[in-house]
């Protein structure tokens, strides 16, 4: 697994600002964020919480890139018509 590494220019960017970071790099655009910030947004106080949450997310993306979801807006459109 890799582990990726921050750079001393990317941990001061992240200390100037307030530990959130937005990068475009060549028309990629990324999000770099504390651990602080990260649990605040995300309401994760325990680690075991935290790594609930990151399970979810990489279980959403994964149904994600599989095609297992529908658009919000027919959701939507379903709960309205009933």
């Amino acid at each position: 697994m890799i582990k990726p590494q921050l750079t001393d220019e990317q941990r001061q960017a992240l200390d100037q600002h307030h530990g959130l970071l937005q990068v475009d790099e060549e028309g990629r655009k990324y999000i770099l964020m504390s651990m602080e910030v990260y649990r605040e947004l995300m309401g994760v106080g325990t680690d075991a919480e935290l790594q609930s949450s990151l399970k979810a997310l990489e279980t959403g993306l994964a149904d994600i890139e599989a095609g297992r979801t529908r658009p919000f807006r027919d959701v939507l459109a379903e709960l309205d018509s009933e």
